[in-house]
């Protein structure tokens, strides 16, 4: 095996690990912003202004309510937002109102965070900062 063979082999490989990452972010922003699409009619989203306008910061050519376009549907960053505005949501809504949705939420949310390099740590400093953001709205 010439080095130039293993470097184009190791090269293949590493891209399609990034390939089926990328590939499963996309699974888990589509199966969120489906779980988005379902909630909206049901809820007052004027009471969620204020998460809805963190959010919507970090989400490039459209919002929250409506998730498109590939660079977002492959950001996990996107998806961290998602679950943190469905969350929120959640659980200021009745129990009983969304339960299959609470069901994914929790799914996608365990999901994210098997396959994601994110750390606690900053998993709990985007919250705050949301929080914080909220808080002063």
């Amino acid at each position: 095996m010439t080095p130039s063979f293993v470097a184009k082999s190791l090269e293949r490989q590493h891209l399609k690990t990034v390939r089926k990452h990328l590939l499963q972010i996309i699974d888990i922003n589509t199966a969120l912003r489906d779980v988005h699409n379902h909630i909206a009619s049901h809820i007052n989203k004027e009471e969620y202004e204020a998460i809805t306008a963190y959010v919507n910061q970090y989400i490039s050519y459209t919002h929250i309510w409506q998730i498109k376009f590939v660079c977002n549907l492959e950001d996990p960053e996107v998806a961290l937002l998602q679950i943190f505005h469905l969350h929120y949501i959640l659980e200021r809504e009745q129990a009983e109102k969304f339960a299959e949705e609470r069901a994914i939420l929790k799914e996608q949310h365990d999901k994210f965070l098997s396959i994601t390099l994110y750390s606690d740590n900053h998993i709990e400093e985007r919250y705050k900062k949301m929080v914080q953001f909220i808080q002063e709205y």
